[in-house]
């Protein structure tokens, strides 16, 4: 063997061993981004399928994972579909921030009208497996004990976050009120088609939300 072919084996050997160290870091430096992989894939199928119609066994070959790296993150759908909640409801508080940020940082009963009315038209890859997840809650215990957490999660961060603009005085009952109202809205809009209305319409819902934040801040 001349000595170059023996250079470019040992080169192509050290690259190899190279990427496969680079693998194994990345598997163990992105456990995040690999249960995200999992909820993509989850969520394809929730699509399709119907959440109570998708097998774990599904998910497994969607991702493309071993059934022990599958279980080794999420022991049955309901926790990969609570995670998918749970990242959407993260997202929207991001969007919710740089809402009011661009609003002026101040959050007056217009700006909060403004953020539940985009709220309430919600239209992204999250929106049609939430309303299914709300299908689903009145079957399901599990499901129902993981809404109510979601639900128990985005009031703890609301009263935060408007507590952080001295807007602190809303109840537990004007919560619900509002969290109502948005499920109310998606469920029309994704089972009635009532989405393109509700836009055409949209000052109207701020209008209307406007004068209710008017009234509970002036309290």
């Amino acid at each position: 063997m001349t000595n170059k072919l023996i250079y470019d084996n040992l080169l192509l050997t050290e690259n190899n061993l190279g990427k496969g160290r680079e693998m194994m870091v990345r598997e163990r430096l992105d456990p995040e981004m690999r249960k995200e992989d999992i909820q993509k894939a989850a969520m394809a199928l929730f699509s399709s399928k119907g959440f109570n119609n998708t097998t774990m066994d599904e998910v497994r070959e969607k991702s493309g994972l071993s059934a022990g790296g599958l279980y080794y993150y999420y022991k049955n759908t309901a926790e990969i579909l609570y995670d998918i909640m749970d990242r959407g409801s993260r997202m929207r508080e991001a969007t919710v921030t740089n809402t009011v940020q661009h609003m002026g940082n101040r959050l007056t009963p217009h700006v909060l009208a403004e953020i539940v009315v985009d709220k309430m038209l919600a239209n992204n890859p999250f929106t049609p497996i939430y309303v299914m997840f709300l299908g689903e809650i009145k079957k399901n215990e599990q499901l129902n004990a993981l809404y109510e957490k979601l639900k128990r999660d985005s009031i703890t961060y609301f009263k935060h976050f408007m507590n952080g603009y001295d807007c602190g005085l809303f109840t537990d009952d004007d919560y619900d009120f509002v969290t109502n109202l948005i499920n109310a809205s998606l469920l029309s809009c994704e089972i009635l088609d009532t989405r393109e209305n509700f836009l055409k319409n949209r000052q109207h819902l701020v209008s209307m939300l406007e004068g209710y934040f008017t009234r509970l801040t002036s309290q």
